[in-house]
């Protein structure tokens, strides 16, 4: 049986991402976030092991980053951030802060499917 072992615990996350490649942009949706990555959701997942480039949009704020797929099934993958630029390390930051301020009934029960 294959253990997962995350680098940082992920927080139930709700927004849109644009994820691109060599072969073009794919839309997913994120489902939780860590300092380290994030699941994303989506139709057509990239293989592990994949180079990308992810953004991620909010209402108000928004996040770039390349980043390595660690993780694919039929539903999505899971990603690690590299190479975060400090403005986009700033709006991540404040993203989880705000995740981890949030008591457990009210986080997006969504995220959790």
């Amino acid at each position: 049986m294959q253990v997962e072992r995350r680098r940082a615990h992920r927080y139930p996350f709700v927004a849109t991402a644009e994820v691109e490649d060599y072969s073009g942009v794919r839309v997913a949706s994120v489902k939780d976030l860590s300092f380290a990555g994030a699941y994303l959701a989506m139709r057509n997942p990239f293989f592990n092991g994949a180079s990308i480039i992810i953004k991620i949009h909010t209402k108000t704020e928004f996040f770039q980053c390349h980043a390595t797929v660690t993780h694919s099934s039929p539903e999505g993958v899971g990603v690690m951030f590299r190479d975060i630029s400090p403005p986009f390390l700033i709006v991540l930051q404040g993203w989880l802060f705000a995740a981890m301020r949030e008591p457990i009934g009210e986080r997006h029960p969504e995220a959790w499917a």
